[in-house]
This record gives C-alpha cells, structure tokens and sequence, in this order.
C-alpha cells in the first residue's frame, strides 16, 4: 500500500554522486539523490550498512503502570488498547532511528517536543520530573530536541508562556545537557524585544532559536524579525552542529506554487532549513528542487531537515486510500479533533502496519525522505502517546 503511493510520487535513485564543486562532497549524503518524478524507485537501497552507524542497546520496554487493561472509553464505546503507551512510542522513535542510521549513519534524528518520553515517569513510584530513570534508548535514538513556545506562544501566540510552563520546560533541558543533544528552541512571536528576552535566558543552554511569525502557529510563512537570521554566516553547515540558525516552513500553501517556494527558500541565508517534502502537503520536491534548496544565498551548502508525522495519519498525504476510515484498516483511530494542518486520524502508531508505512523499505515514507537527500527528520507527533492514556 504505502510502497505502491510512493511509486507514484518519488523517483529512482540518481546514481549521481557527484558534486559541484568537488570540495563540497559530504560524506553519504548525495548518494540518496532523485531523477525525475515519472520512473519508479530502483529496486534496492544502493547503501551499505555503515560500521559507524551508532550502536544502541537492545530495546527492552519496562512495565507501564498507566495502560491499564480493559479500560472503556465511555464517548465512543470503544476498549482502549492494552498497550504500554509511552513506551510504544519511544519504541517506535529506536527503531525508525535505528534503521536510518544503519543506511546513513550522520543522518539526524530531532524530537518535536515529548519532553517527557525523555524519562520514565511512568513506571517510578512517586516521581518527580527530574527525579526518574532517564529513558537511555530513547535519547540515544535521538541527535536533538525541537522544544515550540518555550517563551511565547504556548497559548496564544504572541502572549508569554506561563511561567510554570517555561520553569518546566527549562528543567528539562537543563537535566538533559549530558545527552549531548542539539536543542531547537521555537517561538510564537514577531515582537524584536521578546525574541532577545528569550535568547538571553537560553544562553547557557546553546540552542539555535528562531521565532516564527503569524498567522497564529502555521509556520506558514519565513520570520520577517529579525530581517536577517542570527548568526547568519557563509560557512558550509554539513550537519546540526555547525549550525548557528535554522528556518522552517511546514505549510507552504501561502506561497501558491512549489516553484515561489522553493525561490523563497533559496533567498535566504539559514544553516538549518526545515520543510515538509511535499508542497502544499500533496506535491513532492523532486532531486532538482533538493539541489536548488542546498545552498544558501551566500553560496555555501546548508543543512535540510523533513518534518514527518509518526502519530496521525494526516488524510491529505500520499499514503492515504479514499475507502480508510476510523477502524478500516485497523490501525487508523478517531478523527483527530486538534489537527493543525487538514484533516488527521489518531492511529495505533504501535501497529506494524502503520510502521510500516513510516519506515523500513525503500518505498516507505522515510525511505523517500532518504532517497531524496534531506540530512535528517523533525519526528512530529510525538505527544500523540498522552492522548490514548486519557482515551
């Protein structure tokens, strides 16, 4: 099903693994590279496993006190699965983590927020945050943390967080300096003064920050405050590290067409680029367009990153079959009520047939993402997990 829907929109594998000019050549990056969108995929991944691809323990989930058997849910008259929730979803994260590094080992994986899957809450007496058993798997899956509104906007955007909020949200990334994680720090305000007010309380911290202009939180639209990115520099950027600054865009329906968005992108000088590989969410960059979004306007080649959904399944997207609906097939849930772009359903992300479509072939969600030369994933979703606990 899935492989099928990527058939018709990726394409082969460019056997190109050249890059002009030659001093640019980074590693594994270009060998996963697109011709044009009318072939099929080749037939195998042309990568070897990598011996320096990051070597995780085996994953062995402990007992989850809050998924509790048998529980009904009384709005739709349905059992609420006997699933360990949590660590479902940090099992999920280890093995999609696991599986891109084995084909590239520096490719970056960044948790949009789930702060809290970063300890194991769950299953100590009486914890406290900061106080329980740090999730070592989960964060060794991890290269960085994408933390939204941690001074403005958790509300309304551009209001100031609750301060309780941005006490909390501060304790854990405190606590996790020692994971050796890159943090993202990303705002709801296009107030100058706010942005600087932030950054000064992240300086122990060295997050890259970026504050998002409005409408609301869409991340529709490039920031506009300040005029330029901070630390804007001409530097090669080859992965998360060298970074100084980021962008991201996860709807680019404002700019019309896939080509005003691409030439947005272009005339910008971030180290760090986040989008979705679709345009619009339907239409997919191809091998040329990845080629035009490498460079910054300096000259200078940057990092791209794709947001992929692993908690909903997002009814606009490739992979989704006009006869699904809530039960059919199993793994897809409940309309998703909170959905932020379009319409989603809340799905068993548990479900191998749902992980399935997210990875693990060729033709898989992220293998495209893969094939196509983008340097890592945004995981979005990931809060999907305290949703079924209160199911």
């Amino acid at each position: 099903m899935a492989e099928a829907g990527w058939r018709k929109v990726w394409n082969p594998i460019r056997d190109d693994r050249s890059r002009e000019p030659k001093r640019l050549l980074f590693g594994s990056r270009w060998k996963f590279v697109l011709a044009t969108c009318s072939v099929l995929f080749a037939s195998a991944m042309p990568i070897a496993n990598s011996a320096s691809a990051q070597q995780l323990e085996p994953f062995v989930p402990p007992p989850n006190s809050l998924s509790a058997p048998g529980n009904r849910n009384e709005a739709t008259g349905t059992e609420k699965p006997d699933v360990q929730f949590a660590d479902e979803m940090r099992n999920l994260v280890i093995q999609l983590s696991r599986w891109a590094k084995s084909y590239r080992s520096d490719f970056s994986i960044i948790a949009l927020n789930g702060l809290e899957l970063t300890e194991y809450l769950e299953t100590t007496l009486f914890a406290s945050r900061g106080t329980a058993e740090p999730a070592r798997n989960y964060l060794r899956a991890l290269d960085g943390i994408m933390i939204e509104a941690p001074f403005y906007g958790y509300d309304t955007y551009g209001e100031p967080t609750d301060s309780e909020e941005t006490k909390y949200i501060l304790g854990y990334l405190e606590r996790l300096k020692t994971a050796g994680l890159e943090y993202f720090a990303l705002d709801y305000t296009d107030k100058s003064e706010a942005q600087q007010a932030a950054r000064q309380k992240l300086s122990g911290l060295d997050a890259l920050y970026y504050a998002a202009p409005p409408p609301d939180k869409q991340l529709s639209t490039l920031a506009k405050v300040p005029r330029t990115p901070i630390g804007a520099n001409p530097h090669v950027i080859d992965n998360i590290r060298d970074a100084k600054n980021y962008g991201i865009v996860l709807d680019s329906s404002p700019y019309g067409t896939k080509e005003a968005f691409i030439n947005a992108m272009i005339d910008t000088n971030y180290d760090v680029l986040i989008i979705d590989p679709f345009h619009r969410g339907t239409i997919p960059l191809t091998y040329e367009d990845m080629k035009r979004l490498r460079y910054k306007k300096v000259g200078t080649p940057r990092t791209i990153l794709a947001y992929l959904n692993i908690g909903t399944a997002e009814t606009y997207r490739y992979y989704w079959q006009n006869n699904w609906r809530a039960g059919s097939p199993e793994f897809i849930g409940e309309g998703n009520l909170d959905a932020r772009w379009g319409q989603e359903h809340h799905v068993y992300y548990w479900s191998q047939a749902w992980q399935n479509i997210l990875f693990g072939s060729e033709n898989s969600y992220l293998g495209g993402i893969m094939k196509l030369g983008f340097d890592g994933v945004v995981l979005g979703g990931l809060g999907e997990y305290s949703w079924w606990l209160d199911y």
